[in-house]
């Protein structure tokens, strides 16, 4: 299939569009600085950016769109750019697909689009719930993505939702790389502390896992249909504990309890408004803390043959990945 592919240089889309040349696909990638062919006859590379919109033509002879593209940070001085991004690019983006005919998009959202679960027991794409409450702006426009999805899919688009949960695995040094740099604190003797009583329980998914299943909806995924593309659910104190065990290091940890992590994010929040970087934390992402974060995956290994790498084999693999780096950036 001839697959048009947006974020395709990302923590997730770089493997993405790889994984989708050795199935056999021709990949055309969208991005705002192309990389080199590497003479790949089936891999072609479109200077643009989603905020300028995607002509329809570039999407002619296309089977598939994969959207894999969002503003995935934890802050940005422009709030905007999340909505910017995260709705409005995509709501263009699905437009573009219905002039051209794409007979199928396959969209890259969010577990936090379906918010958390209620309990430490797994929720999956079927309690999808209307809500009111958003942690931080790329959670929020995550779900109103979901209802951009809702509008086409009204409209006879036909679209396929995938939705990863915590993603960890070798890759990018990234907002979105979590596990990842956690270890890099860890190696360097610089992990901050654990957020939190540490019972919190959250889905955590290994990135080749993610990949396969992207590939899987390519093929195999129908019009309609969504799936939570997960792994493994683990409390959070014990994910912690492994972090350190994976490495050698002794799991000894401080405690930072949430509100006082609220406390410092919002610190650092205003901070930010005056030197424009990033914080490190801030108040939504510590209160994110407060919930379970808890999913199945079992609708996607039926239907899309998904299949979760067992969790130590898999933080195996990410510590030796870490234990590489000269630097995390």
């Amino acid at each position: 299939m001839k697959i048009f592919l947006t974020g395709g240089t990302g923590y997730l889309g770089s493997g993405l569009r790889e994984a989708l040349l050795a199935a056999g696909h021709d990949v055309t990638v969208l991005a705002r600085k192309p990389g080199e062919e590497g003479g790949n006859s089936r891999l072609q590379w479109v200077k643009g950016d989603l905020l300028d919109g995607v002509e329809s033509s570039l999407l002619n002879q296309h089977s598939v769109v994969l959207h894999s593209a969002a503003m995935v940070a934890t802050w940005h001085r422009d709030r905007s750019l999340f909505d910017r991004v995260n709705v409005e690019a995509y709501d263009g983006l699905l437009e573009a697909c219905s002039r051209s005919g794409v007979t199928k998009i396959i969209h890259t959202s969010s577990f936090m689009s379906l918010g958390p679960s209620p309990t430490a027991t797994p929720i999956d794409e079927g309690d999808r719930t209307t809500r009111e409450h958003f942690y931080t702006d790329y959670e929020r426009t995550k779900y109103l993505a979901d209802a951009v999805t809702d509008r086409w899919l009204e409209k006879g688009l036909g679209i396929v939702t995938l939705y990863p949960t915590v993603l960890y695995g070798p890759g990018a040094c990234t907002d979105g790389n979590l596990i990842g740099k956690m270890l890099y604190w860890v190696r360097e003797g610089k992990f901050p502390g654990m957020v939190g009583d540490g019972d919190q329980v959250w889905n955590y998914a290994y990135v080749p896992d993610v990949i396969a299943g992207h590939v899987a909806a390519v093929e195999r995924g129908l019009a309609g249909q969504r799936f939570v593309l997960g792994g493994e659910n683990v409390g959070q104190k014990d994910m912690l504990e492994q972090l350190h065990t994976v490495l050698g290091r002794p799991a000894r940890f401080r405690k930072i309890p949430i509100r006082v992590a609220e406390w410092m994010g919002q610190m650092m929040e205003f901070g930010a408004r005056f030197t424009g970087n990033a914080p490190d934390l801030t108040r939504g992402v510590a209160g994110i803390y407060r919930e379970h974060w808890a999913y199945s995956s079992k609708r996607a290994e039926r239907s899309l043959g998904y299949r979760i790498t067992p969790i130590a084999d898999a933080l195996s693999s990410t510590a030796s990945w870490v234990q590489e780096l000269d630097a995390w950036e």
